[in-house]
């Protein structure tokens, strides 16, 4: 029992040791946009981002896309980013979906499902609002309405630190 609850310990301060500076795991994501462009989060360093999984197959996904974008044009002006990043779909379908939409913000293609196994990414959507230094300060599981007072105080208190 003793080496049990001395493994459980281990375990436990390993895990936490290896989240403790996710900044690095962020800045190392790159997927390419709908230009082909390849694009790192390390080029978002500065700003506060959400950064948000979808796909165009999931209903609650298309559903928080119009204040995702009304939550950018509301913060874009002080320093804040929405980063979208489709998981497992070709360019094709993603291009034809936004063709019904008026999105401004950056859309990049994970066609490999990378980012699941990266960040433990366990359903969609899921986004994470990372830091002006790139940490990740709050993860969300499913979808929400991005104007709430919850996720705004949030957002509101990042862009209010220097």
């Amino acid at each position: 029992m003793a080496l049990r609850r001395l493994m459980l310990s281990l375990l436990l301060l390993i895990s936490s040791y290896t989240y403790a500076d996710d900044s690095m795991m962020f800045s190392k994501l790159t997927f390419p946009n709908l230009e082909d462009r390849e694009v790192n989060m390390a080029e978002f360093r500065g700003k506060v981002v959400l950064l948000n999984f979808w796909a165009t197959w999931c209903p609650p996904c298309v559903k928080e896309m119009p204040s995702m974008e009304l939550l950018r044009q509301k913060y874009k002006e002080q320093g804040f980013e929405v980063v979208a990043i489709n998981a497992g779909e070709e360019a094709e379908s993603v291009e034809a979906f936004l063709l019904e939409r008026d999105l401004t913000f950056p859309i990049l293609l994970d066609k490999q499902g990378v980012s699941f196994m990266a960040l433990g990414i366990r359903g969609l959507p899921m986004s994470f609002l990372l830091n002006k230094e790139g940490r990740s300060v709050m993860t969300f599981m499913g979808g929400r309405e991005w104007l709430d007072s919850a996720q705004t105080k949030l957002i509101e208190a990042e862009l209010a630190k220097e």
